[in-house]
């Protein structure tokens, strides 16, 4: 499975900005595969292995950081989507109605993870259901960045 560089490329920025004394013995742990990728280029149009470029640095970002590693992947989540939703993007979030934003979700998680499928099992005015149909390497860390 596979993870789009748009949600590797916050991850070391976040550890950077969060904790930068601890930066380095935080890169120092992870394993050598993702240790080369969260310590090089990481392109947003590139796709990663998902354990080595997200999965393990977030569950490391938990267990250095957070007293649990969903708290750690939590707030990893709320720092990505910050920074995704600036300029322009973050007007339209704004005046888009929740259906709209919520309809948008499938295609989203769609162009970060593959392969993924994620769709919309129930839609109101005060509530939605997304249900993840199809992905392969589950992982508490990864449904909490998704939540955050």
């Amino acid at each position: 499975m596979e993870v789009k560089g748009t949600a590797v490329k916050p991850i070391p920025k976040f550890v950077k900005e969060r904790f930068p004394e601890q930066y380095n013995a935080w890169l120092k742990r992870l394993p050598e595969e993702s240790r080369k990728i969260m310590g090089g280029f990481i392109r947003l149009t590139k796709w990663y292995p998902l354990k080595q470029a997200l999965t393990i640095p977030t569950r490391l970002i938990g267990e250095m950081f957070y007293d649990e590693v969903e708290q750690g992947a939590f707030e990893l989540g709320v720092y990505s989507s910050q920074m995704a939703l600036k300029g322009v993007y973050k007007v339209l979030a704004s005046v888009s109605s929740p259906t709209f934003i919520v309809g948008r979700a499938t295609g989203l998680m769609e162009s970060y993870y593959r392969p993924a499928i994620m769709s919309v099992t129930e839609k109101s005015d005060k509530h939605a259901v997304l249900t993840i149909i199809d992905f392969q390497e589950p992982d508490v860390v990864i449904d909490y960045r998704i939540y955050g």
